[in-house]
C-alpha cells in the first residue's frame, strides 16, 4: 500500500512538471516566436540525450542556439515565414538567419533551398559565418528568452536552472527523463502554439505544416529503381527480405520504401530506403518509424557501407549520412 501511494505521488509530481511546461507554452505572449524555438530546442535536447547517469544534466547555450537556428532556417529558406507582428523590424535571430541564408545562396550560386540538417558549413566555406550566427543567437537567448520563458503572470516556474555567466541550462535527472518521455506531447503543444502565432503574422496557407517545414506543392517523385543495385547488396543469396517483418518478398510484392516517409524528406536518399512488402508500405503510410526501426536502419546502413564500392557518388553520400548520423537527426527533427 505504501509503495502504491509513493508511485501515485511521483506520477502526480511528474504531471505537475509537464503541466507547468504546457502552461508556459500555451499562455506566453505573442511578441515573437522565440519562446517556441527555445522550448522546442530544450525538449529536443532531452530527446537527443542518452539516459542520464548524474543527478544533474547541463545543456550548453551554443547547442540550443544551433537547434533554434535549424528551426528558423527551415521555416525561412522554404517559406519565409514572418516570426513577429512587426514586419518592418524582424526579430534579431530572424535577421541573422536570413543573412546566413543569403551567404549560403551566394556561395552555392543557386537559390535552391536545402534543409539545415544536410548542410556542412565548413565544407562550403561558411564555418566562421555560421559560428557568428550561432553566437548572435546565444546572446539573444541569454538576454531575452531563457529567463523570460519561465515567467508567467508574475510567477516564476522553476522548471530548469540557469547559469548565464557560463551559458548553461541546468536540469535535474528526473526532469530530463520526464521531458524525454513526454516529448511527443510537448512537441505537439509547441507546434500548435507556434502555428497560432504564425497565423497572426502571415497570410500564407497551411501554416501548421510549414512550422515543421513540410509542403508538398510542386514536388515531383522520382523512380527508386536506380537504388536497387545497392539495396540488393544486403542479400548475398539474392533473396530480398522485408525490412519490417524480416520475411522473404516475392518479386511481384517488392516495394522500395522510405523509412522516414517521403512526405517529410521530399528526397530519395539511399540511407533512408529499404525493401518491404507492398502491403506493409501502404499500411505504413505517412507514420514516422519506431525507435526500433530507426536503430535497425542505422545498423543496416553501417553494413551496406561495408559492402559498397568506395569509389562511387552513392557511397560518398551514404558515408556522410552515417558519419553525420542523419537517420537519428532527421527522425528526432521530424518528431518535433
Amino acid at each position: 500500500m505504501k509503495l502504491s501511494i509513493k508511485i501515485n505521488r511521483e506520477w502526480f509530481k511528474m504531471n505537475i512538471y509537464i503541466k507547468q511546461w504546457s502552461d508556459l507554452i500555451l499562455n506566453c505572449s505573442f511578441d515573437n516566436t522565440y519562446k517556441m524555438a527555445w522550448s522546442k530546442a530544450l525538449v529536443e535536447s532531452t530527446v537527443n540525450f542518452n539516459d542520464p547517469i548524474d543527478d544533474i544534466v547541463i545543456f550548453d547555450f551554443n547547442d540550443i542556439a544551433k537547434l533554434c537556428l535549424k528551426y528558423y532556417w527551415n521555416q525561412t529558406i522554404y517559406f519565409d515565414l514572418i516570426q513577429s507582428p512587426n514586419i518592418k523590424k524582424p526579430p534579431e535571430i530572424i535577421s541573422s538567419t536570413k543573412e546566413l541564408i543569403t551567404l549560403f545562396f551566394n556561395n552555392k550560386h543557386s537559390v535552391q533551398p536545402i534543409r539545415f540538417e544536410k548542410i556542412d558549413f565548413s565544407a562550403i566555406g561558411l564555418a566562421r559565418e555560421y559560428e557568428v550566427t550561432v553566437k548572435n543567437i546565444v546572446r539573444t537567448l541569454k538576454q531575452d528568452v531563457s529567463w523570460r520563458f519561465k515567467n508567467l503572470n508574475r510567477q516564476t516556474y522553476e522548471i530548469y536552472g540557469l547559469n548565464l555567466s557560463e551559458s548553461k541550462v541546468i536540469f535535474n535527472k528526473k526532469d530530463v527523463i520526464t521531458l524525454k518521455e513526454h516529448s511527443d506531447l510537448l512537441f505537439t503543444v509547441i507546434n500548435y502554439r507556434w502555428t497560432q502565432m504564425l497565423e497572426g503574422f502571415n497570410y500564407s496557407p497551411r501554416i501548421s505544416r510549414k512550422v515543421r517545414a513540410i509542403d508538398e506543392n510542386n514536388i515531383k517523385r522520382s523512380s527508386l529503381k536506380k537504388f536497387q543495385e545497392h539495396l540488393d547488396l544486403m542479400f548475398e543469396d539474392g533473396k530480398r527480405k522485408c525490412f519490417y517483418c524480416g520475411k522473404a518478398i516475392a518479386d511481384n510484392e517488392t516495394s522500395v520504401d522510405h523509412v522516414i516517409p517521403w512526405s517529410y524528406m521530399f528526397s530519395d536518399d539511399l540511407w533512408n530506403l529499404v525493401y518491404c512488402h507492398k502491403g506493409e508500405n501502404s499500411e505504413k503510410s505517412n507514420r514516422l518509424p519506431s525507435q526500433e526501426d530507426i536503430t535497425r536502419l542505422e545498423e543496416r546502413n553501417n553494413q551496406l557501407l561495408e559492402r559498397m564500392q568506395n569509389n562511387t557518388k552513392d557511397y560518398d553520400q551514404l558515408q556522410i549520412a552515417v558519419e553525420k548520423d542523419y537517420v537519428k537527426k532527421f527522425w528526432i527533427s521530424f518528431k518535433g
